[in-house]
């Protein structure tokens, strides 16, 4: 056995040498054939695409490597799951485009499900001498969100150009949805109602216990947290009102708001206790009509705790 091993790592140590062999023969790709225009497909040969329920379509991107003229290829379905996909046979270019879509429609799926597609691209403009793919395949998927009761949210952005109080739970409605890469939450901002009086069990205003109605700009606001293995993501997101400063905005940094280094952590997610953590300086909040705009990192933690209990028990955990 060792014979065989000292054997193996000999051969191992001869293949790294000629692999790192300045003068060793190397692979170049052909060119094109004469008169093909390389038509491929764009991007990864596993391509994810996930959307919203509702949305009955999604794109494909081709691109090719000589763009003089238009140019068109033949599209072959080489698997169709479900028979869920209606695709466009043919993907056509206009003269001086590298690039065109392929808009393919889902008008049967179901939300929740993971559906595949394959397709190829055929005809006298598709080579082997590309730097796409020939073949990819698609997992399809509509997000199917499914409603997980009463959360409650603690802002900790809006006390960085104001002196409010920070610790102010807001109750909001929560949504849940597993995706390929994250477990997502989300829910209307509460920022962009008024808070009544009157409280819950739990101590929660039904909105923004700051806010009179002249701060309410009208519309639909929806907070969307993504956590995956590196952490919590809260996406940009309008809260919904105005100051006098035009519209508050919030978000996760993933990176220093001057130099753009990455020195600002993402938020947490206790699944145990229930509560999703962004920390100091993991948030940044801005106004439209202040400082141009500019972005400032948030002193004040937040947390969204999923249910009562859990906000709750995070206030006997604090005493």
């Amino acid at each position: 056995m060792k014979y065989i091993n000292k054997i193996f790592s000999l051969f191992a140590i001869a293949l790294m040498a000629v692999a790192c062999d300045p003068d060793a023969e190397s692979y170049t790709p052909g060119g094109l054939e004469e008169g093909n225009q390389g038509i491929c497909f764009a991007g990864n040969y596993t391509q994810t695409v996930e959307v919203e329920p509702g949305v009955t379509s999604f794109i494909l991107t081709l691109k090719r490597s000589v763009t003089d003229a238009a140019g068109s290829v033949d599209i072959k379905v080489l698997n169709n799951e479900e028979n869920i996909f209606i695709c466009p046979s043919t993907a056509s270019f206009a003269a001086g485009e590298a690039t065109t879509t392929l808009t393919v429609e889902t008008p049967s799926a179901a939300a929740g499900i993971l559906y595949n597609l394959k397709l190829a691209v055929s005809g006298d403009n598709v080579s082997e001498y590309t730097s796409g793919y020939n073949e990819i395949s698609v997992n399809f998927s509509i997000i199917k969100w499914e409603s997980i009761g009463t959360g409650y949210y603690l802002d900790g952005t809006v006390s960085t150009f104001f002196g409010v109080d920070p610790s102010m739970p807001m109750a909001v409605k929560l949504e849940r949805a597993e995706t390929a890469t994250s477990v997502r939450f989300r829910f209307d901002s509460p920022f962009a109602r008024v808070a009544t009086e009157t409280v819950d069990e739990y101590g929660g205003y039904d909105g923004y216990p700051f806010n009179e109605e002249s701060d309410v700009v009208p519309g639909k606001y929806l907070f969307t947290i993504d956590v995956t293995s590196q952490g919590a993501a809260l996406s940009p997101v309008d809260l919904g009102m105005d100051w006098g400063y035009g519209m508050f905005s919030i978000g996760s940094v993933y990176g220093n708001l001057s130099t753009n280094i990455a020195t600002y952590p993402l938020g947490t997610y206790d699944e145990k206790a229930g509560c999703i953590t962004f920390p100091a300086n993991s948030l940044y909040i801005k106004m439209a009509d202040y400082s141009e705009g500019a972005a400032s990192p948030c002193a004040n933690p937040s947390y969204l705790y999923l249910n009562g209990d859990a906000y709750l028990e995070s206030l006997e955990a604090a005493k």
